[in-house]
Formats: C-alpha cells, structure tokens, sequence
C-alpha cells in the first residue's frame, strides 16, 4: 500500500463538500424511513426486488454526482451463501447505477488473516458482475491510502482507501448476520471493511470505533441495501449457518435500518447501533414502508463456543496481547484462524449447507454467476 498526503485545508473542503452534495438527501422526507420487499420465488425474483428497493433513489434524487462507490462484503473466499453480497443484488444494483449513466467502482478490503478479497470477488461473481456492466473492481487494501481528520473518540485520523474518498456517493450492500463480536453486522458494521489491515487492532473498543467510522463516512453515505435472501444466523459472521429470510431492507439511513434489522432479527438494537445514533449519524425510530415483515428471530452467536473469537478475545485482555498481535507472531495466529475458517468450518459444515441450497430456488438462481461444489 502507498499514501497519498493531503492538507488539512484541503481535506475539510472536499469533507464540507461532499456534506454539501449529501445535504439534499440527509433532509428528504426518507430520512428514518426503512423499505421492506419480500423475494418472490421466481426467476428474476430478487433483482425484482431490488428494483423495488432502490426506487427511492431514483424518486427522491440521492444520488449527486456521478461518481459511485457500491461497498460489497467479501469476507470470505469460499462460497457459502449468506456470508458475502449475492451476485444476485450486485447484478441488479450495478445495472441500474450502469444504465443511468454512473461510473461504479466496487470492492471490500481483505481481513486480517487472510488476503482474501481477489479470491472472493472471482468465486462470489462479483468480478463477473463488474466486466459484464463497465463498472471497476477494488480490493481496498491495495488502493493508495488519503490521511483524513475524525476526531472521533477512538480515531483522531484515519487512513481511507482513496476510491472511498473520492467517491461523490456511496451505496452500500451489506449481508444481514449475526455477529460473535458484535451481535449483529449490518449497515453500519459493514463500513469496517473501509479500514484496511489495522482494524483488527481495536477489537476491543469496537462498538465506539464503528461509530467513528460511521460518523466520518455518513455525509458520503447516500443508500443501504440489506441482503436478507440468504442471511447468516449463529456463530457469524463467517461460520455460522444460512438462514432463507427472502427479504430485502433498504433505507438513507443507516441507523434506522439496523434497528429495523435487529427487532425482524429478534435482537435488541446493538450498542454500536446506538452508539452511531448518539453521534448524529441517524436515527433510532423509524416507520417501515412496503411489504410487512413479521419478526423472524435468528440463532444468537456464541462467542464462547467460536474458537478464534474466544481466545483472541481472552488474548487482547492479557499482558500478552503485544507479543500475539504486535508481533511477527500474528502471522501465526493468522495462520490458525484461517486454517479454521477454510478447512475445519468449510469442509464440516459449509460445503453441507451450500449443498442444501443447491436445491432450493436460490441453488438455481445463484448458478448464473457461481459454481456450486
């Protein structure tokens, strides 16, 4: 990675810029409106239903400039569906931002312990998706990096990919899961992927960190699209068990649309939720427009019982916590952690749920644009 240095001036006038672009859209009449469509079991059935989520982009003009950053989530190099963005929703979303004249770049940022994001856009589609409508594909940890101001509680500055700075507007897609660090990743959770390699290091203050992030990012934000086809309930956000919801929730607010999440999700409203709220970042209440969703309550996630999540935890609270993390011995650590999501978690588990979808209406459908194993 490289970096690419700016003024403090001239960082706080393309910020005071873009909140002036995003200004139309932060005081529409959607603000705290949450959108809900159900997925009809038919082919075209989801990027009906995405149509159907976006209009209130198109309706209420959110979209300033033609520059587009469509945040994915990438998170894992194996396909098992509900842990990353459906080609099903990026194919519908990149096609009406294409067919309207928008220049799109996509991408997520690989984790921690694994490099996994190249791999992940080739298997889940999403580098088909981008050749077949023009649009670029991104791994932001390899994009040059632009030093911007926070002064956030946890982040005074942060190092952002330069795509995600120079975007006029962002449209963001995330996966709805549960969450073993975090009780669920949504809209809000999902903006993690923005800070490549070093976010791992603030585990422990998460919540506060992902309202930071939230807060810097919100003026550029212009609309969230929740992936409720096939989420992830359990020990997620990578290895715990799909759950068909068929459902998709959209909103230019990300607050709202997490607490709409969390009550279908059957869970109280996560701290970070309600940490991003007390930052201005949206709002807590909310009314739902569209289709009515019944709550639909998922497997909580057990930390406890997640063997990565738990000791790093345990490791992160103890004296040793520089020697495991600070250290060329992270590599090791790792290491483990990937072995464990790649082999024990797939081979077991994953490869069995995917063949389950396999079979389903999903199977079918998702066999456009990935290989099932």
């Amino acid at each position: 990675m490289t970096r690419e240095g700016h003024s403090s001036s001239q960082i706080l006038q393309r910020l005071n810029h873009q909140k002036a672009l995003s200004q139309k859209a932060q005081t529409s009449q959607l603000t705290s409106e949450v959108f809900a469509f159900h997925v009809r079991n038919k082919s075209g059935g989801v990027q009906e239903a995405v149509k159907k989520a976006m209009a209130p982009i198109w309706e209420n003009n959110l979209l300033v400039g033609r520059n587009i950053f469509v945040k994915v989530n990438l998170i894992s190099s194996e396909f098992v569906p509900g842990q990353c963005t459906s080609p099903l929703i990026l194919d519908e979303v990149l096609k009406e931002l294409t067919e309207n004249g928008y220049k799109v770049t996509l991408g997520d940022a690989d984790l921690a312990a694994a490099r996994q994001c190249d791999k992940a856009g080739y298997v889940w589609g999403h580098r088909r998706l981008a050749s077949m409508y023009g649009a670029r594909f991104q791994n932001l940890s390899k994009d040059k990096l632009i030093k911007v101001e926070v002064n956030g509680q946890i982040f005074k500055t942060l190092e952002i990919p330069r795509v995600v700075y120079q975007a006029d507007h962002i449209i963001s897609l995330p996966v709805m899961k549960t969450h073993c660090l975090t009780g669920m990743t949504c809209a809000l959770k999902h903006f993690w992927g923005i800070v490549p390699r070093v976010r791992h290091q603030y585990h422990l203050v998460v919540n506060e960190a992902i309202a930071d992030i939230a807060q810097l990012i919100q003026p550029k934000l212009a609309f969230s699209i929740v992936d409720g086809t096939i989420a992830m309930e359990g020990d997620g956000p990578r290895t715990g068990k799909p759950k068909i919801c068929n459902v998709l929730m959209s909103s230019n607010d990300p607050v709202a649309l997490d607490a709409a999440v969390a009550q279908y999700m059957g869970m109280d409203i996560p701290i970070h939720v309600k940490a991003a709220a007390d930052r201005g970042v949206g709002n807590l209440d909310y009314r739902i427009s569209g289709d009515k969703l019944k709550s639909n309550p998922f497997i909580s996630p057990a930390p406890k019982s997640q063997p990565i999540f738990r000791w790093e935890m345990a490791l992160r609270k103890t004296k040793l916590k520089p020697l495991f993390f600070d250290t060329p011995l992270f590599g090791l650590f790792a290491f483990i952690a990937t072995k464990y999501n790649t082999f024990w978690y797939y081979q077991l588990q994953g490869k069995k749920f995917t063949r389950e979808i396999a079979e389903t209406f999903h199977g079918k459908e998702l066999s456009r644009f990935v290989q099932f194993q």
